[in-house]
């Protein structure tokens, strides 16, 4: 990292500044200077890239992580003005970055009560831990701006809400500091893990499960994977990404929802069930099928994940259609069938309990 050689010998490493912190420090030394700053002078001084700054130094890691905030501020909606030099125009190394307060205005129509800034805040501070964090952290800075001066530690509880997945904080971790990383992945139709190395991007929520959007650097194209099946530890490399790719995303997230607009499976549901509590939530459509059950319309991203959580449901699940799940879940049943039956039968004792 540029600038570590001027760390003495043993000296203790300084926890990294977390992105949005860095980020939030760069939005108010881009508001408080009316003149502007240059490159050289924000890396120098703003807290996230001063301890990390050498002059005549190495800065490509550090510009670098200028480049991603900056593109950040353009994600929040921030205008970030340059200003050419007037003794040397068109010389990067003198352009000016300033945040016009004017331009930052909130509009006169848009007002939060008290009370509806500290909902908004908690929903988001709720996620920070997790998945969602990147998300969660521009509406966090927004709410500030909002006027959202809340301390969670004098409410007497901090809500915390995050992915069940081993993989999801070093994903994150890696997303936002913008650096590559490899993992094996389980994929359904080979019995051994195979070996990914890719640009992560986003995990997002699709299909009642997280994924992780990615750029395969092996295949050069873009990839989703699911957090369930990453197999082991996830590496997270010194190689860094171009954040060019994260304008990838927003094409990918369009993509997932056509998939579960056009691939869609009917389900049938036993009413007051697991099942239907579970799928009826990702319906597009449900309709009384006879007494007892109802008839959903679920959209169908991964036809083997999805099969394995009907088989899950049991009896209180039926697969309508397409015919090709429908079969799925009925192998895994008739697996799950034939590995019971040599199993040994049961000891009733006093009171009928089971004490197999």
């Amino acid at each position: 990292m540029a600038g570590s050689e001027t760390r003495q010998s043993g000296a203790p490493k300084r926890p990294a500044v977390p992105a949005e912190q860095r980020v939030f420090s760069l939005i108010l030394a881009l508001v408080s200077s009316p003149i502007g700053a240059t490159k050289r002078e924000l890396l120098s001084s703003v807290h996230g890239y001063a301890d990390d700054y050498s002059a005549g130094g190495d800065m490509v890691a550090l510009e670098r992580k200028f480049e991603r905030d900056k593109g950040e501020l353009r994600r929040l909606g921030i205008p970030l003005e340059t200003l050419d030099s007037p003794e040397e125009p068109g010389n990067n190394q003198l352009l000016r970055y300033r945040i016009s307060k004017e331009r930052l205005q909130i509009p006169e129509s848009l007002r939060f009560t008290a009370s509806e800034l500290t909902m908004l805040k908690l929903a988001a501070l709720a996620w920070r831990d997790g998945s969602l964090s990147t998300e969660a952290r521009r509406a966090t800075m927004k709410l500030e701006a909002l006027g959202a001066a809340l301390d969670v530690r004098h409410l007497g509880v901090a809500p915390r809400i995050g992915i069940p997945e081993p993989a999801a904080p070093e994903l994150q971790r890696a997303i936002d500091e913008g650096r590559v990383v490899s993992f094996g992945y389980q994929h359904p139709d080979h019995r051994e893990p195979l070996a990914r190395r890719v640009a992560p991007l986003r995990l997002h929520r699709a299909d009642g499960r997280w994924h992780l959007i990615a750029w395969d650097l092996d295949r050069l194209d873009d990839r989703v994977f699911l957090l369930s099946r990453i197999a082991g530890a996830v590496r997270v490399e010194r190689d860094d990404f171009s954040s060019d790719l994260f304008a990838r995303v927003d094409a990918v997230v369009d993509d997932i929802a056509r998939i579960q607009r056009e691939c869609i499976a009917g389900i049938d549901v036993r009413l007051g069930t697991q099942a239907a509590s579970r799928l009826a939530p990702r319906a597009t459509s449900a309709i009384p099928a006879s007494t007892g059950w109802m008839r959903l319309t679920v959209g169908m991203l991964d036809p083997h994940v999805l099969a394995d959580e009907l088989t899950s449901y049991g009896a209180d699940a039926a697969v309508v259609g397409p015919e090709g799940l429908r079969n799925d879940v009925i192998a895994r049943l008739r697996r799950i069938g034939a590995g019971h039956q040599n199993s040994p039968a049961p000891i009733v004792v006093e009171g009928g309990r089971d004490a197999s």
